[in-house]
């Protein structure tokens, strides 16, 4: 079987073993060899018979020597056809002076041992199968220079007699020759199976590497984009007190956005943004939002106005498919009176203390960034506030929340989490977050989780900021 068609390192691999075969396998036969030169010459001892033996095992020796040669060698020096044409031609050598045992007279052996000259030979041709096994070809080689030569020299001392023998022979080698060629088959599959799933195993082992890399950067990225996120978004003034606020970002990013800030004349500006997708996509919409917001706020904007500015920003910035579910209130001073922008988001809760009742505000606008200036609407509604109302804000997060098993946490638990906590002094969110947390069991959260509660009238100081 050539090598032409197949990669270096498979050739080279394959070399490799039929060399290191090459070397087990001449032991064994300067062994024989010296094992029949005991035999035969304790019957009938000639020159002849020594110079074989010594032919042989020099030969042996010579083939044993081409494997740690071969290891030994520079990659530059390592030409693989030269050390494969070694191979052969000194298994020709071999077989050739194997062969010659033919020509060893058999009248002075015993009756048991008159056929060793024939049966050596056949036993050396069968044993030297597995270590040529990767060549066929060179095996091909050896077994027809042992066949030629015994028959030559078998007929040289016995004449008419040794015909019977060509077809005994005939035979003999060409079974060894196609089960030669069948463990080339198996050999050399075996060997490239194994080559291709150390390549497969180095290329993934390469791709973890720059996989592992890559995530390094992202993460050094992701680093550094949550620091400028931070400080240009979340410098907002939880130290209000009755304002409370949790944030649970699904990922390193938060995609939705909470803003708190004071207005000049004392006002209380809140902003809650749900933006479209979750991480630094997300996050990113958020930075130019609370820029404006914050900016407009600091110059005592209206309601209208700020909405206008946030979504004429966001139009233009953010890109098709991708928009902003907001919230925008501005309470007066003394927390008595709510002016509320709505787009997208879940409904608003008020909480009433005089009487329990729950009123739900419905979004009344598309979100910010969906429409240009002509067909956005600013219009805000107006409410007004007693003492201890609590007025609830919250992304969808909130309320699709889900466990293990896929159910959601819901509207209807929130509001009935409303009913029993939602006239209590000090913040409730904490017992939100509690419940939410004990509901989902620690399940991957779906999307970012954003709360905001605000008290209306005189508030306590304590706060949850989460």
């Amino acid at each position: 079987m050539q090598d032409t068609n197949t990669a270096p390192e498979i050739q080279q691999e394959r070399l490799r073993l039929l060399l290191k075969n090459a070397a087990i396998s001449s032991y064994l036969a300067t062994a024989a060899g010296a094992a029949s030169f005991l035999i035969l010459g304790w019957y009938y001892y000639t020159p002849w018979l020594l110079a074989w033996v010594v032919g042989v095992t020099l030969i042996s020796m010579v083939r044993a020597q081409l494997y740690p040669y071969f290891l030994g060698c520079s990659p530059g020096e390592c030409v693989l056809e030269k050390w494969a044409a070694v191979h052969k031609w000194t298994g020709v050598v071999s077989g050739g002076l194997w062969g010659l045992l033919g020509a060893f007279p058999i009248d002075p052996l015993p009756h048991v041992l008159q056929t060793f000259n024939l049966l050596g030979p056949a036993i050396v041709a069968t044993a030297a199968l597995p270590s040529y096994g990767i060549r066929s070809d060179h095996y091909r080689a050896f077994l027809i220079a042992l066949v030629t030569s015994l028959l030559a020299s078998y007929t040289l001392a016995n004449g008419q007699q040794a015909l019977p023998g060509f077809l005994v022979f005939g035979i003999f080698g060409t079974l060894l020759n196609i089960i030669g060629q069948r463990h080339d088959k198996v050999f050399n599959a075996s060997i490239t199976a194994r080559y291709e799933a150390g390549k497969a195993r180095e290329d993934l082992e390469q791709a973890n590497k720059h996989l592992a890399k890559q995530q390094e950067l992202i993460a050094q990225e992701e680093t550094i984009a949550r620091h400028v996120f931070e400080q240009l978004t979340l410098s907002s003034d939880n130290d209000i007190p009755g304002v409370h606020a949790w944030n649970q970002a699904m990922g390193n990013l938060s995609g939705d956005l909470i803003q708190v800030a004071h207005g000049p004349e004392g006002e209380i500006y809140i902003f809650l943004g749900d933006f479209t997708g979750h991480g630094l996509p997300a996050a990113l919409g958020a930075v130019p939002a609370s820029t404006v917001f914050r900016t407009m706020v600091g110059k005592g904007f209206g309601v209208e106005v700020i909405a206008e500015e946030l979504n004429a920003k966001l139009h233009s910035l953010l890109p098709t498919g991708y928009f902003c579910c907001a919230a925008i209130m501005q309470f007066s001073a003394d927390r008595r009176h709510l002016t509320l922008w709505s787009g997208g988001l879940p409904p608003i809760l008020i909480r009433r203390a005089s009487d329990g009742a729950l009123q739900q505000v419905h979004s009344e606008h598309l979100p910010l960034g969906v429409v240009g200036d002509a067909e956005f609407s600013s219009y805000c509604s107006d409410w007004t506030l007693a003492d201890g109302d609590r007025v609830l804000v919250y992304s969808d997060g909130l309320t699709e929340a889900a466990n293990a098993n896929g159910e959601m946490w819901g509207r209807d638990r929130l509001v009935d989490f409303l009913m029993r906590y939602g006239t209590q002094g000090s913040s409730s969110l904490e017992k939100l977050k509690g419940e939410v947390m004990d509901f989902t069991d620690l399940s991957p959260a779906s999307d970012d989780i954003s709360v905001i509660e605000v008290v209306a009238g005189k508030a306590d100081s304590r706060q949850a900021v989460a």
